[in-house]
């Protein structure tokens, strides 16, 4: 895999097919369907909950397609948007976590500009919140939450993940 901290404008779409993307997974991907991502969003509500936080929760699968999301009971205004926005850059970058974004985009903020021309229903927010779902080590989907301080965002999604029997990581 090249190293995707450098990117030129020139190389900044191609990069988008090589740096773990979407669809350089896409083959290998798993299936996550609504029934786990359900499973997912209830484990992650659950501890939200618990720790005093009203946030949203939204789930995509590998190619980035909404399966499930809810907007908690007191959710700050545009939190859906902003964790749909989280999911999909996610998704799009093969599983890639929020955090790891923030640094992509840090880098070469030009390359998340261009790539959010690419997909459909909405843009695509690099930020902490976000978590790749892997199933038997292949990437399946990804899990974007908005609420809360970022790093409670993010320790939110990890939660679900772990409640289906995911993880963060191939």
């Amino acid at each position: 895999m090249p190293d995707c901290a450098h990117w030129s404008f020139r190389r900044a779409i191609a990069a988008l097919f090589t740096c773990g993307s979407l669809f350089s997974m896409q083959a290998h991907a798993q299936s996550l369907e609504l029934a786990r991502a359900s499973q997912l969003i209830a484990a992650a509500m659950q501890y939200a909950t618990k720790n005093g936080m009203a946030v949203s929760i939204v789930v995509v699968d590998a190619g980035g397609h909404f399966l499930s999301g809810v907007r908690m009971d007191g959710a700050p205004f545009g939190t859906f948007d902003v964790a749909r926005g989280k999911a999909a850059a996610t998704a799009a970058t093969g599983g890639a976590s929020g955090a790891e974004l923030v640094k992509r985009y840090q880098a070469n903020p030009i390359v998340f500009g261009q790539m959010s021309s690419l997909v459909y229903g909405g843009p695509l927010f690099p930020s902490q919140g976000s978590l790749g779902v892997f199933v038997a080590g292949k990437f399946a989907g990804a899990v974007g939450v908005s609420g809360g301080a970022s790093d409670a965002d993010e320790e939110t999604a990890r939660r679900g993940i772990s409640a289906i029997g995911a993880s963060e990581t191939p």
